[in-house]
């Protein structure tokens, strides 16, 4: 398998000046036989049940006539837009407009049918497949067979991102995104015979690049691939490896080929078809390079012996093929009803803000920085769209179908209202409650700031953003904190019960929490921290990261100061239930330094941006503040009654920061487990100040410590666990 992985990679590095590699349908096909070896039990089935069906269909007379069956075979349809608000929203029209050109395919009313050469002219098939948009969805409601799913799965696509699948025995699902994930580089589309189909029937569609919806012949050659046909140089190798056969008589051995267009060395290529019989029929001597099922980007028509392939997997039971075809099916799923005349489904995304760095969801109250938002609504013609906007808005109400423009003078999240009125039938409204936040400009001094997020209410003025509304998400979490019952949590956990359950994987998305504002200008010569104390976990692997990032004008440019991953951001070992932080020692203290050159910024903000992975596990965030001294340094700094040891457990070296009293003077004293005491010391100290002692070559022995700090206030003790 890897010598011929190896054999496509060099090929396609060659053929990569040509064109695009526009399917990875056996890429997939391969790695799945792999994972589900039933395939292969499935697929012997089903091609002995093709065999068998079209065995006394006379193949000797297929190039002089039409097939005896003329029964049209109708199948249902549903397409899913997955989609960023970029070039992969498409418009409704594109989408019907392409389907027709799909559907004109499967009956052979493609006009370029007509440029096919002579000698394959006899043998063009008319599959009599009718393809509708479903008006039915699965739960009964009336459609016009297009889904819409905002998700960042749509730049960062496999078979993850087929949201909103559809049972596949009652619909084709086809799905739309704007960019595969690195396992399909340089594919345009892809999908899966009927084998794969029955074994993951989630799965089980047609996905492609949103950029080819009307390319050549992409989706009915994707949609020949789910009606079993393979490339026609076969399903082992890959376009212009070797001679193939695709298990079709009146398709000729080729090494199929990878662009070119309807050029001569293409049309007329003879490698591997001169004096190609079968059955005791001459077929042409010439590839039949206009094959829909191959890569030319000259693709012009199914053969006969293809329809009746296709044909035959629509009356055969794996996958549920025959059930799209049912008369019951067509019923439930409206497939032969008039297209419906809906309300228009109201929609809109906020944009970049002038000269932002990314979609603009934050930013200050009267900062002279407008919040962009776009109309998309879908669904009909919209004739008008309204818009009405909270938080003292410059532009309370508007009509505009297109973008507005517009400042508020509240603090707060914003609602927006969205009415879409249709061409003939009505109108919908939308009303987001949290569709932006505005910022308090009203800065908040770093000098003793800190935020224990004891209370629901804490963190009011840090705001939370879920971007693609999902499970993934920042959220209070009463439960479990450092030394308290509440703080912040990430929930990564991927509860999903299968991984076919096609709810999607976190791979790809990101969350926001951001902080309050605060005045730096006071610190331009000293230095500063973002302190807090973190827990987490993972499933199988520590994948997951946070950023930290800063804002210097309210919002409109995010730079990132720091990078958590790993064990700093993943400390405690690895689970398969969802982590909670039950003891103390399951915390670690962070410390993030503020770089120097924001330290003179007076509206300086800050986000935590997390990104989960298919094996993160909740991470949880608490006591947070912003400090001259290191996070431990600065819990103590804070309460007088406090000592801090870390790191806790440890290995050798050990940190004692504790504070010093009125006098100065300070007793240090270690015991062991049996109370015998193995360190004491005396230090003469500058009074009321923060002091780290490091305490190196004194533990000789793993197992439990006792250290102590007098003061003339209180002495405090906590226990070492020392583990060499």
């Amino acid at each position: 398998m890897k010598k011929i992985l190896g054999l496509i990679f060099i090929h396609l590095f060659v053929l990569s000046a040509v064109a695009q590699q526009p399917c990875v349908t056996d890429n997939v096909y391969w790695k799945r036989k792999i994972e589900f070896p039933q395939i292969s039990v499935t697929e012997q089935q089903l091609e002995k049940d093709i065999a068998r069906q079209i065995q006394f269909i006379n193949l000797n007379n297929v190039a002089k006539t039409t097939i005896e069956d003329t029964t049209y075979y109708d199948v249902p349809v549903v397409v899913h837009i997955i989609h960023d608000f970029g070039s992969d929203y498409l418009a409704d029209d594109a989408i019907y407009n392409a389907f027709k050109n799909w559907s004109d395919v499967f009956v052979c009313k493609n006009a370029d049918t007509n440029s096919v050469i002579t000698p394959f002219k006899p043998y063009v098939g008319n599959a009599r497949i009718r393809l509708h948009l479903a008006t039915k969805d699965p739960n009964g409601n009336s459609t016009k067979g297009v889904t819409r799913h905002w998700s960042y799965l749509a730049s960062n696509a496999d078979d993850q991102a087929k949201l909103d699948w559809w049972l596949n025995s009652q619909y084709i699902n086809i799905w739309f995104v704007g960019k595969f994930s690195t396992d399909h580089t340089g594919a345009a589309a892809y999908s899966y015979y009927p084998s794969t189909g029955a074994w993951m029937p989630y799965y089980d569609g047609v996905i492609s690049l949103a950029s080819y919806l009307d390319v050549e012949k992409t989706i009915p050659h994707e949609i020949g691939h789910s009606l079993n046909l393979q490339h026609v140089w076969g399903n082992n190798n890959n376009a212009g490896v070797a001679c193939g056969d695709d298990q079709v008589q009146d398709t000729p051995p080729t090494k199929g080929h990878i662009g070119g267009g309807c050029t001569a060395a293409n049309i007329f290529d003879i490698t591997c078809s001169t004096g190609y019989i079968a059955n005791g029929i001459n077929y042409p001597d010439t590839n039949n390079a206009q094959n829909i099922m191959d890569y030319t980007y000259c693709e012009r028509m199914f053969s006969k012996g293809q329809t009746l392939r296709m044909r035959a997997t629509l009356t055969n039971s794996t996958a549920g093929r025959n059930n799209l075809i049912t008369p019951s099916n067509l019923t439930s799923t409206g497939a032969l009803s008039t297209m419906p005349d809906l309300k228009p489904t109201p929609s809109f995304s906020v944009e970049k803000a002038l000269f932002a760095s990314e979609r603009s969801y934050f930013l200050c109250a009267n900062s002279g920085t407008q919040f962009v938002f776009k109309n998309r609504s879908w669904n009909d013609t919209i004739t008008e769209v309204k818009w009405s906007f909270s938080n003292g808005a410059t532009y309370p109400d508007t009509i505009n179908s297109g973008m507005v423009y517009n400042s508020f003078s509240q603090p707060g999240w914003v609602t927006v209202t969205l009415k879409a009125t249709g061409n003939n039938s009505g109108s919908s409204t939308l009303t987001n409650t949290q569709a932006v936040y505005v910022a308090d400009t009203n800065m908040l001094q770093p000098g003793g700031y800190h935020q224990n997020f004891a209370t629901l209410n804490d963190h009011n003025n840090w705001p939370t953003f879920n971007y693609y509304e999902n499970t993934f998400q920042w959220e209070w979490y009463q439960g479990k904190g450092y030394g308290d019952n509440a703080c912040m949590r990430y929930r990564a956990f991927d509860y999903r019960s299968t991984p076919l359950s096609a709810s999607g994987s976190p791979n790809g998305d990101w969350d926001d929490l951001v902080t309050p504002g605060f005045n730096l200008s006071g610190y331009s010569n000293g230095k500063l921290n973002l302190n807090f104390y973190s827990a987490g976990s993972f499933i199988n692997a520590m994948s997951d990261s946070m950023n930290i990032l800063i804002s210097e004008d309210c919002g409109r440019v995010w730079k990132k100061i720091a990078v958590i991953n790993g064990q700093q951001l993943t400390n405690n070992n690895s689970t398969s239930s969802e982590f909670i932080p039950f003891n103390a020692n399951q915390w670690i203290p962070q410390t993030i330094s503020i770089p120097s050159n924001y330290l003179n910024v007076t509206k300086a903000f800050f986000k935590f941006r997390y990104f989960p992975t298919d094996n993160g596990n909740d991470f949880y965030l608490d006591k947070f503040s912003i400090s001259p001294f290191s996070t431990e340094v600065n819990e103590v700094a804070e309460d007088i009654s406090a000592i801090k040891i870390f790191p806790n457990p440890s290995s050798g070296k050990v940190n004692v920061v504790f504070k010093s009293g009125n006098d100065g003077n300070v007793s240090i004293t270690i015991r062991d487990i049996t109370g015998k005491t193995i360190f004491n010391a005396i230090e003469n100290l500058v009074p009321n100040t923060v002091f780290t002692k490091e305490l190196d070559n004194i533990f000789q022995a793993n197992g439990m410590y006792f250290i102590s700090v007098a003061n003339e206030n209180n002495i405090i003790t906590e226990k070492l666990m020392m583990i060499k």
